[in-house]
């Protein structure tokens, strides 16, 4: 997965050696027993890890961890990579602990951005580059001097010359403090050096996880000791959440301890001894937001009992030295006091950090090399590092763990459960890896995704912690349950992996998980009609995603065959083998690309690579070119259509000219991971030596030992497992097959030491790019692949120059696995294009409209049938017809289109479907007509299409869409204001001024950075826009279209609503938990309200007097009274509550739930919930009709609006808009 350039839909991316002091390792030797006992602490990950008992061959490197480079991906690969989000600190393989600094700009994951110069706290989770904002939970950090007046934002300038990082420990000088870090599985162990100074202070910023958070709490237990706990989560802008506890203890007593935030402003704080101290600071408010790090912004108050962090006060003017221990649990507080006695034996962080360096050569020495450049091993070493960071621990020491059903489990003596799988992106090659040199924590990882689906109810897909994210198409955990048992790691329970995998495939999971995940999105389409139809997004895809997710689930049902043919499930293989197939499905034929087919099965008309934003409209993250060679099952039949291994080659040599080129362009993107497979699909088309060449390119171009030295984002391991495999000279392309394709060794020897046994590999000439010959357990062979269950010793001779012939015979390239001839559905260059393409009249007129068949792409004549369809009120004369273009050419018709002169006013659709006569269904063409006298406006929903840049108007009487209105980049809310709609554009930070009387766009505003909601004043005459970058509102005039003054509110403003007696105006700040209520005659902030986690939609009833609040991170409504500006209820709505809209009669207000997947009505009389209306997955805004009889309800997932009928709590039929519709308004 890779960092979104948008805010994930606004949300929907030269180390020293390790010196220890005398101090901490007298004489400056630590005796082997010491460290042997501390191994026992790093159980069960070391204790599993240490199974493989790897033996170094002679002149293998017998130290790997000390050429391991953590520094590498911290920092930024260029405009395409941007971060990698890789960190430094200090962590243990597969370790529950990450202790890591964090840096202001907050990488996602990582945290860590090495061209900062300051660090804002070592947080105590990370994640190796995922893409999206997670974890960063508790930030500790030690500074000297009074206690900043807000603590949240504290950071200190850090000493680069100081700064080293090791696997499992990390150094650096920070604002005159010292910090010395290492750990243990699920503990750490820190000694900060601080000047001497009474003042010596230490920070734990308890709420300020890298997604802010909606719960937090510090306790100081005498003056050794403290607790706390935090709950954050959002995913990616998903509706998982997690708590997570710590506690820790000192060396030494603090002298004063306190916290900020919360309830009150002054913490009294107890002095060792008798005497009291009182240290008073500023009130701080959290920030609760779900895409970027906590900062504070003014003061506000806080809920009772809620704290933003805890500080402790030292004093080291005898004895600088200050040693924590620190533990966590996803368990309680009482859990990781557990994990702290169970695992924290020393305060002594040399000790500790030689038992986690040993923990770390046991893993790196599962697979050892000999020879090469310095360079070269350091760099694979730190590829296996970072390979091995992920999935994480999430049990105790007492095998305790949080479930997905929210209750307290436990794993079996000797075994551990897992979490935070990055599923999309390690299928390919992380989990091959595990499950080849660590079978018993990959066969525990395989366990905790079938505990996981056994309390949730489905396998999940990109979990965090015990929460589903849904995050990224198709359905992972197939292919990763597949590939644990294929490589050898077999110790769970595979017959339930399968129960678990075919029901998920066949829709039987029963209720949504959690309340809202599905394991397969569009999984009944795909099943009745061999592919996804392109007709929305799903899995925070920006974009449509069909043609992707169709490959996806092709590859998951090939997984699931693989995995029940192993089991003698005979029936299931079968059935499964034959699904996999259905990527033939969306292969266009007649273009040589998969491209998407709409719900009718056309395939688009035009180039077959057309990008918008973030890749190809049915590709998630990607397009045509690059998702074209996602068919591993079946490489043989993907040439086939593509025309043959000629022209199949010819397209590879042009695809990879560029190596690394985004998702936007038609070459290979090897920073994402739907191409990590494709240079090795050379292999299968006889020219393995491309392979090589493509292979060793990458290896040597897009990989470093430095900050920016990886391709993309690591997410968890995936890049850097790529890297592994491809400088051992092997690669496991196929899902669920224990096959290994070929290329060029890096090393001149090599042992794997694997679940199948030793695979040893030597390579005579390694550097040299080219295979020039390879024996296979002693006998010569011309095969570009291997069997790793019967392969275990490969000897390669190299050489600079291709031997052209190796691997070229048909015998000789990777096997593929069809089920029979290869069925792609009829296809057509030619495409239907109606001129003009949409019409205006008055009723009882018409005009006429030319029916052109265009085949300038085309090498043969095409003959088209087509027949329209006109609604009530209109006619088409005539109504069906044949029209034969010549090819390369165009051909037409002509036909009227006529109102009757009693025909409604309003917005109509003509609908054209068209057939090649070769049974190809083209894509169909809608003539848009607009019945109406001049000057006569038609009732409209305006619906905001964030990812298109559009806005669709839809005439409220016949529910028909008219022509899209292009605005500004992302736009988001709307108001309206004498005749004018205005929009709000998230990402070019201006206002659209569109006239609702010909929806023409007549102006844009600037205003600031990220405007996300307006509201009108009832004059009319001023606008104020939310700019959600800024923590600001600004006024319009609606006159001169000039914005004025800024007035600083909250972080990350969101939604806003000006009252109907145009006094007050309140404004979400989803960052800071609170509401701002701006007095609009002074233009200031007279009130700041808590609520609940990240508020987002705001509503005022008729009569001013109340407030209503939605609580996206809490499913709930805050009601505030305007008067008091208090809280006077709080209302249970479903998951991801985000729109909320009020009748005009002030009766009932509609709350769209995103995450539950409708509305909740509310009640306004009784403040209570009615019965839940579905109206889909991503209900995500709302708005009434003027009379009140119908809401609007946008569904961000599938791309429409639908009516409800109010009365009733009817849903009508739904109406297609454009690409991730976000806000509704009804005008006329």
């Amino acid at each position: 997965m890779t960092t979104m350039s948008m805010p994930v839909l606004r949300q929907l991316r030269r180390s020293t050696r390790f010196r220890l002091r005398s101090r901490l390792s007298p004489g400056g030797r630590l005796a082997a027993a010491v460290a042997g006992s501390l191994v026992l602490a790093l159980t069960p990950v070391a204790a599993q890890a240490a199974t493989a008992q790897a033996v170094t061959a002679p002149g293998s490197v017998a130290d790997p961890a000390a050429l391991v480079d953590p520094m590498v991906g911290t920092g930024s690969g260029g405009t395409v990579v941007g971060q990698v989000d890789t960190f430094p600190g200090a962590d243990l393989p597969f370790g529950m602990v990450q202790w890591s600094p964090d840096t202001p700009s907050r990488p996602d994951g990582g945290g860590y951005n090495v061209a900062d110069s300051q660090i804002t706290g070592f947080s105590l989770t990370h994640l190796s580059g995922p893409g999206c904002a997670i974890a960063g939970d508790f930030p500790i950090l030690p500074l000297t001097g009074a206690l900043p007046g807000n603590p949240d934002s504290a950071a200190e300038t850090y000493d680069r010359a100081s700064q080293t990082a090791h696997p499992g420990s990390y150094t650096v000088t920070a604002g005159g403090v010292h910090t010395q870090l290492a750990v243990t599985a699920r503990t750490g162990v820190a000694r900060f050096t601080y000047p001497a100074s009474r003042q010596a202070r230490l920070l734990v910023k308890v709420a300020d996880s890298a997604n802010g958070s909606s719960a937090a709490d510090f306790q100081a237990i005498g003056d050794r000791e403290i607790t706390g706990s935090v709950t954050s989560g959002h995913f990616c802008g998903q509706p998982n959440s997690y708590t997570v506890h710590f506690a820790a203890r000192f060396d030494r007593p603090f002298t004063a301890s306190g916290t900020w935030g919360g309830a009150s402003a002054a913490q009294v704080a107890t002095r060792a001894g008798a005497t009291s101290v009182r240290e008073t600071g500023r009130q701080i408010p959290r920030s609760r937001t779900y895409s970027t790090t906590g900062s504070a912004a003014g003061a506000a108050s806080q809920g009772a009992g809620v704290v933003a962090g805890g500080w402790l006060t030292f004093d080291t003017t005898k004895d600088t030295h200050v040693g924590m221990q620190v533990a966590v649990s996803y368990v309680s507080v009482q859990g990781a006091l557990n994990n702290l006695n169970a695992e924290a034996r020393s305060y002594d962080v040399g000790r500790v950090a030689l038992a986690a360096k040993a923990a770390w050569n046991r893993q790196l020495r599962t697979i050892s090399v000999a020879g090469g450049s310095r360079t070269a091993q350091a760099t694979f070493y730190t590829a296996l590092y970072h390979a091995s960071l992920e999935p994480s621990l999430f049990s105790d020491a007492d095998g305790r763990y949080p479930g997905f059903d929210e209750k307290v489990h436990q794993v079996r003596p000797g075994h551990a459960q897992y979490a935070n799988y990055s599923g999309w992106d390690i299928y390919r090659s992380q989990t091959p890896l595990l499950a080849t040199i660590d079978p018993p924590v990959a066969a525990d990882m395989a366990t905790s995704l079938l505990n996981d689906a056994a309390q949730g109810g489905a396998l999940p897909k990109w979990p965090s912690a015990n929460g589903y994210t849904g995050v990224m198409n198709g359905d992972s955990a197939d292919p990763i349950l597949a590939d644990t048992y294929a490589f050898g790691a077999r110790g769970f329970d595979a017959a339930t992996a399968l129960t678990d995998m075919v029901n998920g495939a066949d829709g039987n999971t029963g209720a949504p998980g959690q309340g809202w995940y599905v394991e397969r999105p569009n999984g009944a389409a795909y099943i009745k009609d061999g592919y996804v139809p392109n007709i929305g997004s799903d899995s925070i895809s920006p974009v449509p995603n069909g043609a992707s997710e169709t490959l996806e689930y092709a590859l998951d049902d090939f997984s699931i065959s693989r995995l029940a043919q192993s089991l003698g499930h005979g029936s299931d293989a079968a059935v499964f083998t034959r699904r996999s197939q259905n990527w033939a499905n969306v292969l266009d034929t007649a273009n040589g690309y998969v491209e998407p087919r709409d719900a009718a099965g056309a395939f688009p008309s035009g180039p077959p690579v057309t990008v918008s934003g973030f890749g190809q409209s049915g590709f998630q993250e990607g397009n045509a070119a690059q998702y074209t060679w996602m068919v591993p099952q079946n490489l043989a039949g993907l040439v086939q259509g593509l025309g043959g291994k000629q022209a199949a080659a010819k397209r590879l040599d042009s695809y990879f000219t560029q190596l690394n080129a985004g998702p936007n362009a038609p070459y290979q993107w090897q920073g994402n991971e739907i191409a990590l497979d494709t240079p090795w699909v050379y292999d299968s088309i006889g020219e393995a030596w491309k392979t090589q060449s493509v292979v060793h390119r990458v290896l040597t171009q897009l990989y470093g030992l430095n900050p920016g030295g990886e391709p993309g984002n690591d997410d968890l391991g995936a890049m850097s497992s790529w890297y592994v495999w491809a400088a051992l000279g092997v690669y496991p392309q196929t899902p669920g097959v224990p096959m290994m394709v070929l290329g060029a060794p890096q090393f001149p020897s090599a042992t794997v030491h694997g679940a199948y046994g030793d695979l040893t590999i030597d390579a005579r000439g390694a550097g040299d790019p080219y295979v020039r010959s390879l024996r296979v357990n002693g006998q010569a062979t011309g095969h570009s692949w291997i069997d790793l269950t019967k392969a275990h010793r490969l000897d390669y001779t190299l050489s600079s120059t291709p031997n052209t012939g190796w691997g070229a015979a048909a015998a000789d390239v990777p096997p593929s696995f069809g089920a029979g001839p290869v069925h792609f559905p009829p296809s057509t260059s030619a495409a239907v294009e109606l001129t003009p393409g949409q019409l205006r009249f008055a009723p009882g007129a018409g005009a006429a409209v030319a029916v052109k068949v265009d085949n300038s792409r085309g090498t043969r004549p095409a003959t088209v049938a087509w027949h329209a369809t006109a609604p009530t009120g209109l006619s088409v004369t005539p109504a069906a017809g044949t029209v034969t273009a010549p090819a390369g050419g165009t051909a037409q018709t002509t036909v009227r289109i006529a109102a009757g002169a009693a025909t409604a006013t309003g917005y109509y659709q003509v609908a054209f479907a068209s057939q090649a006569s070769n049974g190809a269904t083209i894509p169909g063409a809608s003539l848009l007509t607009t019945v109406a006298k001049p000057g006569e406006t038609i009732p409209t929903a305006y619906v905001t299409n964030y990812s298109d840049n559009t806005v669709t108007p839809v005439d409220t009487r016949t529910h028909n869409a008219g022509p899209a209105i292009p605005v500004g980049s992302g736009p988001d809310g709307m108001t309206v204001a004498g005749g004018d709609l205005f929009v709000a554009n998230n990402n070019s930070n201006n206002v659209t001024v569109i006239d609702t009387t010909t929806n023409a766009v007549r102006g844009t505003v600037p205003v600031g950075n990220v405007a996300a909601d307006l509201s009108a004043t009832p004059d009319g005459k001023t606008v104020w826009v939310s700019n959600y970058g800024d923590g600001t509102v600004q006024p319009i005039d609606v006159a001169t279209l000039v914005a004025g003054a800024p007035v600083t509110v909250g972080s990350q403003a969101e939604r806003l609503a000006v009252s109907p007696d145009g006094k007050q105006l309140w404004v979400a700040n989803q960052g800071a938990g609170t509401v701002s209520d701006v007095d609009l005659a002074t233009r200031s902030v007279t009130h700041t309200v808590a609520v609940g986690a990240a508020p987002f939609g705001v509503a005022v009833t008729p009569d001013s007097s109340r407030v209503l609040i939605t609580n996206g991170g809490a499913a709930s409504v805050s009601v505030i009274d305007a008067a008091s500006a208090a809280v006077t209820a709080t209302i249970p709505t479903g998951a991801g509550p985000q729109g909320v809209a009020v009748s005009p009669d002030g009766t009932t207000a509609y709350v769209a739930d995103t995450g539950a997947g409708g509305v909740t009505p509310i009640t306004l009389a009784t403040t209570t919930p009615g019965p839940f209306l579905p109206t889909g997955s991503g209900a995500y805004a709302v708005a009434f009709s003027h009379d009140g009889s119908t809401a609007w309800v946008v569904d961000s997932n599938v791309n429409q609006v639908a009516p409800i009928t109010v009365s009733t709590g009817t849903l009508g039929s739904p109406v297609t808009v454009g690409n991730v519709p976000d806000g509704v308004l009804v005008v006329g």
